[in-house]
């Protein structure tokens, strides 16, 4: 892709990017324990530079399978109320490493205070508890879903390029093809 047509698809997608993550305020997560055996959950979260912020108790599985496997699938998706279709919610997923913040670091402090400034006291409690570890996942690569047809990778760093696709839908071939150019999916 020429380097402009990317900086103008940069330009569309990045403020879009951004307005659909900031309204987001929980990460589905994709964890897999020592065992391989997959588990799905979900944090609310705080962004900072250098990647998401989730405070989660040792109790929870996913917390344990963080600890147990640093790597996860995270994913924000549009609310189902809101979506045009079902099957192709607007989403935005990546791949993440996973750090464990320690709570004597700055990293910590910035962090509990980015959380408690989205979601208020509960922090200062959740934070307190010895249970509760503090993870940030450092995107590495992932993918912006609009809809049919419009994906987008994106890096962990929100830099944005089209999804090169070698084959689109196609129809069972059973004689309900679709016959006029205005008939769509």
């Amino acid at each position: 892709m020429s380097e402009v047509k990317q900086q103008r698809l940069q330009n569309r997608l990045g403020p879009e990017i951004k307005e659909f993550r900031e309204a987001c305020l929980t990460l589905q997560l994709a964890t897999v324990d020592m065992n391989g055996k997959p588990n799905v959950s979900y944090a609310p979260f705080a962004l900072l530079d250098d990647g998401y912020y989730v405070l989660i108790s040792q109790i929870a599985k996913h917390a344990r399978n963080l600890l147990e496997n640093p790597q996860v699938s995270l994913m924000m998706i549009e609310d189902e109320t809101a979506a045009k279709t079902l099957y192709a919610r607007k989403r935005l997923t990546f791949e993440a490493d996973v750090s464990v913040i320690d709570r004597n670091c700055e990293g910590w402090t910035l962090a509990v205070a980015a959380l408690r400034q989205r979601f208020g006291e509960i922090i200062d409690g959740l934070s307190g508890l010895e249970d509760f570890v503090l993870f940030r996942l450092a995107p590495t690569q992932g993918l912006f879903v609009k809809g049919f047809g419009k994906a987008f990778q994106v890096s962990g760093d929100d830099l944005v390029d089209f999804v090169h696709l070698e084959q689109g839908h196609r129809r069972i071939k059973d004689g309900s093809e679709i016959e006029t150019p205005d008939e769509k999916l």
